[in-house]
């Protein structure tokens, strides 16, 4: 009896707690459909943003954009249709939020220039990861300026001049390499030894670390650094772009913890280093220290563990300027991670191009040949400066197949964009909208560029585009600070080659060159060559 009054109570329990259970199942379900309902009429709402001001809109629904089915195109391949079908002013939508795209040379001047106070940020991308929330590219408003004010002067024509020295050895190495493969009429794998030597180059130039990574791919900096460039950042990526909240609430981080931190702790005892030498260094983070020390009139610096700041005496309160600890290693590591891929891409992209265009390989070589009969016969920074013809094929690689296929800037307020292109009305934008500028729209448009999918470096020598038309890096106050250094990374380390070696396309080099997204950066495809050695004579 007693057993039979515990199993029917059991059984009585259960079908309560069954009830409960689809109750409670039900209600989460009815809350999640009421949920979607309210989510789904704001997004009807905000869909008339642009149609209700009478802009071109890329049309979508609840799921993306229409017209693509299951395709998932190339973000180049997507901002070049948008902007030959909808033209150089355009809107589309993230989620319920609306975007603003902008091609028109005029606006784009106010915006990244004139009016730059009321557009001064980028999309805001903080969230929660002390490498990355400390970077230029993430950093917004005084803060912003305080760490640009330091790292600026470290791109000063002096200052690279110092680093140039660095890149030599690293050049050298690299026409040692060269030449073992030429003797044995080996293929160039492009990507593969200009990444070798990007790690060496940056290692040197921003860590002062001797990275023989062209010789021992194996290390642990090398191995870090392809785990990192592996990455697969789509995911993290679209949540950023439509959900950024889900990433400040399970403070999820773009880049992987454990590489970043690999990076933080290496720049960390090299710091510590330092502090028990009397060695003279001119690396990116020695040039930090000392720029940050010149910004602030000679005053004493001093750096201690948690931050690097200076002291400055105002005959009363001391004030504290300079870097944190994570802001110094956030400029280091972006120098890493903003220069690896888009440099080896540059340096493969304008091999093909001297490849497959002898005339032009020629110009280039003569050039240089003359620059240094009229130096000391060596390589200086003043015969980089001195090759156009090699400075104009770099400007038509980097308009050919820009890195960043998008910039974008945020809006500080409500304000109104005069929109002159066609007589048409002005725009009313909200404050926190993203102003998203198609740059690879823009240096395909024909009317800038004539038979835009040709490479012409006479574009960029016998003539110049017009303001705005050429944004690889950026433009105005947040234009890129390392611009000037990419360039004379890859002239130097073209120059060395060419001095060197002739360039010849190999049996499997492509006749026609393709773009593909790595990491969120434009590259191109995988490219081989062979090099011939010139004669000494």
């Amino acid at each position: 009896m007693y057993a039979t009054a515990v199993l029917l109570g059991l059984m009585c329990l259960c079908s309560s707690l069954a009830m409960l259970l689809h109750s409670v199942t039900a209600a989460l379900l009815a809350l999640v459909c009421l949920c979607f309902y309210f989510l789904y009429k704001q997004w009807r709402t905000s869909h008339d943003y642009w149609k209700n001001q009478g802009i071109p809109f890329v049309p979508g629904d609840f799921l993306g954009y229409k017209g693509w089915g299951d395709k998932n195109p190339p973000l180049h391949e997507l901002e070049s249709f948008w902007y030959k079908t909808f033209g150089r002013i355009y809107g589309r939508y993230e989620g319920i939020k609306p975007v603003l795209c902008v091609g028109e040379l005029n606006i784009l001047r106010r915006i990244f220039i004139k009016d730059f106070l009321s557009f001064p940020n980028r999309r805001d991308m903080r969230f929660g990861d002390p490498v990355m929330d400390n970077t230029l590219f993430v950093l917004e408003d005084e803060p912003w300026k305080r760490v640009r004010n330091v790292v600026t002067p470290a791109f000063t024509t002096s200052k690279l001049k110092k680093m140039m020295v660095l890149l030599q050895t690293c050049c050298d190495t690299l026409v040692e390499n060269l030449t073992k493969s030429s003797q044995s009429s080996e293929i160039i794998n492009c990507q593969e030894i200009f990444g070798g030597f990007v790690i060496s180059t940056i290692g040197r130039c921003a860590f002062g670390m001797s990275i023989n990574s062209m010789k021992d791919p194996n290390n642990a900096f090398v191995e870090k650094s392809k785990k990192l460039f592996n990455e697969n950042l789509s995911w993290r990526t679209r949540l950023t772009l439509f959900c950024p909240i889900l990433m400040k609430i399970f403070r999820m981080k773009l880049l992987n913890p454990e590489t970043t931190g690999f990076y933080r702790n290496i720049i960390i005892q090299v710091l510590e280093e330092r502090k028990n030498t009397s060695l003279i260094f001119d690396d990116f983070l020695q040039v930090l220290l000392d720029a940050e020390e010149s910004n602030n009139n000679g005053e004493d610096a001093i750096c201690e563990k948690g931050s690097c700041q200076t002291k400055v005496n105002t005959g009363a309160k001391v004030q504290k300027k300079g870097l944190s600890y994570d802001e110094l290693v956030s400029q280091c590591v972006t120098f890493f991670i903003a220069g690896f891929d888009a440099t080896t891409s540059l340096l493969s992209h304008l091999v093909y191009r001297l490849a497959m265009n002898q005339q032009y390989q020629e110009n280039v070589y003569n050039e240089m040949n003359e620059a240094l009969a009229n130096d000391d016969g060596t390589v200086s920074y003043n015969v980089l400066k001195d090759m156009k013809y090699l400075d104009a094929g770099i400007n038509e690689c980097l308009r050919l197949c820009p890195a960043m296929v998008r910039s974008e800037r945020r809006t500080a307020y409500d304000c109104v964009i005069e929109n002159e292109e066609n007589g048409k009305e002005s725009i009313q934008v909200k404050k926190g909208t993203i102003i998203s500028i198609p740059v690879y729209g823009i240096h395909h448009d024909p009317e800038w560029y004539p038979e835009p999918e040709e490479f012409r470096p006479e574009r960029f020598y016998d003539e110049k585009p017009p303001p705005m038309a050429h944004l690889p890096f950026g433009e105005g106050q947040r234009i890129c600070v390392g611009m000037r250094f990419v360039h004379m990374q890859v002239k130097l380390c073209l120059a060395k080659i060419l001095m060197k070696f002739q360039i010849l396309p190999a049996p499997t080099t492509p006749k026609t060159l393709n773009f593909i997204e790595k990491r969120n950066i434009l590259t191109v495809e995988n490219v081989e060559v062979l090099l011939k050695e010139r004669s000494s004579s």
